[in-house]
């Protein structure tokens, strides 16, 4: 029996290169479960980011199309086919 690790998602991100929150993140979700699709939707359910959780390169910085994101609230769905569970939740984009 393997148990899942627990996963602290995100409450918030403020890209602005501090090294802090800079991006849509969960290290433990990368390691555990490397083929996790991470879905980032806007508040009117637009598809903003679709990515592995092991691609940590790809983890959403804020932006759509090369242009920056404003500040506001944000949706994930993420999606374990492991373990047969999808998460979902929000977050909230700070821009200062």
């Amino acid at each position: 029996i393997i148990n899942a690790p627990g996963f602290d998602f995100p409450t918030h991100i403020s890209p602005n290169g501090d090294g802090k929150n800079d991006a849509f993140s969960i290290p433990v979700l990368s390691e555990a479960y490397p083929d996790a699709i991470i879905r980032i939707f806007d508040r009117w359910g637009k598809k903003l980011a679709e990515y592995k959780a092991g691609d940590t390169d790809l983890d959403w910085d804020g932006s759509y199309g090369g242009a920056a994101m404003p500040s506001t609230d944000y949706w994930y769905e993420i999606e374990i086919k492991e373990i047969k569970k999808t998460y979902t939740g929000h977050f909230t984009l700070i821009r200062q």
